[in-house]
């Protein structure tokens, strides 16, 4: 790979995201662990479908703005116990809109939803007695210039929003863009960045936990 970007650099990074997820697994139960935790193998997923993808500037670019998400998220639930029972909370609503989406079709289509409804009573019934709040997503922006990224967001979503949706740029000059190794590269050395700020953070997130109990640095990490 060109542009001093190595398909090494994203396994060694995924490697010790790995290993973090093992040992905050075997940390006594919390509400932020676990949803660093999830966070966490999310990201591995990502590097993985990046790297099963290099070649492909749209799936590359997908995978980058991920990435910068993830470790936004990250960070925001780790600084604000509010932000934390929210980030829980929105499972509720992404799963609420997908199931309004599937019954409204099936009704549509005169087949019957009410599995689907009694589904949704018992999850609100379930979020209700909780102490997580329904909401809608973060907004990212606000995320980046609250951490000092919005230059970095104002770039990325950008970026990849001429390359992952069918922008004209895209689908008129697609084998351009894909030849010109320098768009590719930049987009890598965009996610070589996060990546790294990412694993900084779950080193970070590693020894606190570390330094709370007085166990000894995982060497891996």
């Amino acid at each position: 790979m060109e542009g001093n970007v190595s398909k090494e650099q994203f396994l060694v990074i995924s490697k010790s995201i790995k290993n973090a997820v093992g040992f905050l697994s075997k940390k006594e139960y919390s509400i932020l662990n676990i949803a660093l935790i999830s966070l966490f193998r999310e990201a591995e997923r990502e590097i993985s479908r990046l790297l099963s993808s290099l070649h492909d500037l749209t799936l590359v670019s997908l995978s980058v703005r991920n990435l910068f998400e993830i470790y936004l998220i990250s960070r925001h639930i780790s600084t604000d116990e509010k932000a934390l029972y929210n980030w829980h909370g929105q499972s509720h609503k992404d799963s609420k809109d997908v199931r309004d989406g599937f019954i409204g079709l099936m009704e549509k289509k005169a087949l019957d939803a009410s599995e689907l409804r009694e589904i949704q009573i018992f999850e609100d019934e379930n979020i209700a007695a909780s102490p997580f709040t329904s909401k809608g997503p973060f907004n990212l922006r606000n995320l980046a210039d609250k951490y000092g990224y919005l230059d970095d967001y104002l770039f990325v979503y950008k970026l990849s929003s001429k390359l992952v949706h069918p922008s004209s740029m895209k689908v008129m000059a697609y084998e351009t863009l894909s030849e010109n190794a320098n768009y590719l590269n930049i987009v890598l050395q965009v996610g070589v960045h996060f990546t790294h700020e990412l694993n900084s953070f779950v080193v970070k997130v590693v020894e606190e936990n570390n330094n709370k109990e007085g166990h000894p640095l995982l060497e891996d990490l």
